[in-house]
């Protein structure tokens, strides 16, 4: 028997060389833990990283560096099967690697299974009549690290110096992009960029929430949605109104803490004509929603209110206000809610005399109220009715129309007290105004209970 191996000191430099194999071996990571870890992607114009590519099919060997691709300028396509653009490319490829025979490498690299490639290519070839069995990727990770992207197709070009030459999309695969390349080292292709892919999920969270978390200049301007909620504690009850006024500007509606009266009023108003508690008609079996009934303001509010904005592009501004009456009737069905013309009392603004007191000398438009003291310049008849219905005289019991039939701009100033009829005469008779009560056909906003069909049945 021969025991020269067995002496302890011929093993020893044996049982040392094995430890050292053992630790390195322990310490040896594979190639995409590597590029996971420590390597960047690198920039066009930049060396590429010789990694060792594994999962390969129809190649020589199952795995292989980059460089062993040299010979050629390598192009990795990067592709899905459920990718419409990506499978339409296919023949394309082909027949560009054919034509630049020896000098372009097509390298088709997929995040999915062998077994879901190789279905795929049966299913192509006979439907397409044609097989394709060049060398590809599949069940790839190390490569999407290396030339991250969040779509397909991607195409990654690289030199026979493996040099990194271009990222592109599908539109620079052609025969004279290629040609163009391979001709000049200093050629420039438009560099295909990913936005980075976010992480939503519409089951948990709605979108118009998502966008506002994002707190990105890319999400500051949402052009359109439409969003109700109730009552919201703190917020300052008011309507906000905002019409584009320039090119890429949106419409703007937003109600805060308003009911519905107020909603309802300022819709069908169309920011033109103020429905004032007068003008307002509520025919409804159940008036809690539009009234205290016996409650303070404080407690009825709460369960009464609603928080509601409509935001649409500019070019749909027209229809802004018609697409709010159409959200009302959609949100609160049980209402229904048209103008109709009904004759009543009311305050007719008239002119006492054919002198015109009132026609704007001013170079700038203005209008201030500070609870006494009211003035304009360069107003029209319209908005001065609008402020006595809304803002000025809205405790008068009738409504106020316009008899003066006055179409030009106006300046007026009124230091009256506009809860007194006969003072605020006194103030309009410098201008040969007066308000007088008669009876006029008014437009009234009217909101009934929603008539259901009725059902019969067998008695």
């Amino acid at each position: 028997m021969n025991t020269r191996f067995c002496f302890p000191g011929k093993l020893l430099p044996y049982i040392f060389y094995f430890t050292i194999l053992f630790f390195l071996l322990w310490c040896w990571k594979p190639a995409d833990a590597q590029i996971l870890g420590t390597m960047k992607p690198p920039l066009v114009g930049e060396k590429v990283p010789d990694v060792v590519i594994a999962n390969l099919l129809h190649f020589k060997k199952n795995s292989a560096k980059l460089s062993d691709f040299r010979s050629k300028m390598l192009i990795l396509d990067f592709w899905a099967t459920w990718c419409k653009p990506c499978v339409m490319m296919i023949p394309q490829m082909d027949s560009l690697e054919k034509q630049f025979a020896g000098k372009v490498q097509f390298l088709p690299v997929s995040y999915q299974t062998a077994e879901q490639i190789s279905v795929f290519r049966q299913k192509f070839a006979r439907r397409n009549g044609m097989r394709i069995q060049g060398p590809e990727v599949v069940g790839d990770t190390l490569l999407k690290s290396l030339f991250p992207h969040s779509g397909v197709p991607h195409y990654v070009w690289i030199d026979q110096d493996g040099v990194l030459r271009a990222v592109t999309g599908l539109e620079d695969i052609t025969a004279a992009k290629i040609q163009q390349v391979l001709s000049s080292s200093s050629a420039f292709l438009t560099e295909k960029k990913d936005e980075p892919r976010l992480s939503y999920d519409p089951h948990t969270t709605p979108l118009l929430e998502f966008i506002g978390q994002q707190k990105l200049p890319a999400f500051g301007a949402v052009n359109y949605h439409a969003v109700l909620t109730g009552y919201i504690p703190g917020m300052q009850s008011r309507t906000s109104f905002l019409k584009p006024t320039g090119e890429g500007q949106s419409w703007r509606l937003t109600y805060c803490n308003e009911n519905l009266r107020s909603m309802y009023g300022y819709a069908y108003g169309r920011a033109r004509h103020f429905f004032s508690d007068n003008s307002v008609s509520i025919e409804v079996r159940d008036s809690s929603q539009f009234f205290h009934m016996g409650k303070t303001a404080r407690e009825w509010m709460p369960q009464h209110s609603y928080c509601y904005e409509l935001v649409v592009p500019g070019q749909l501004a027209d229809s802004g206000f018609s697409m709010v009456q159409m959200d009302l009737r959609r949100m609160f069905p049980q209402y229904e809610a048209g103008i109709e013309k009904r004759k009543m009392k009311v305050l007719a603004l008239v002119r006492t005399s054919g002198i015109d007191k009132i026609k704007s000398r001013s170079e700038q438009r203005k209008v201030s109220y500070d609870g006494f003291f009211y003035q304009a310049r360069r107003t029209t008849m319209e908005n001065f009715l609008v402020g006595l219905n809304g803002i000025y005289m809205n405790s008068s019991p009738l409504p106020i129309t316009d008899h003066t039939g006055y179409q030009g701009e106006i300046d007026l100033t009124l230091d009256v007290k506009f809860s007194d009829l006969e003072d605020v005469n006194r103030g309009l008779s410098r201008y040969d105004l007066r308000l007088v009560e008669t009876v006029d056909s008014v437009d009234i906003l009217v909101i009934k209970d929603r008539m259901r069909p009725e059902t019969s049945g067998d008695n």
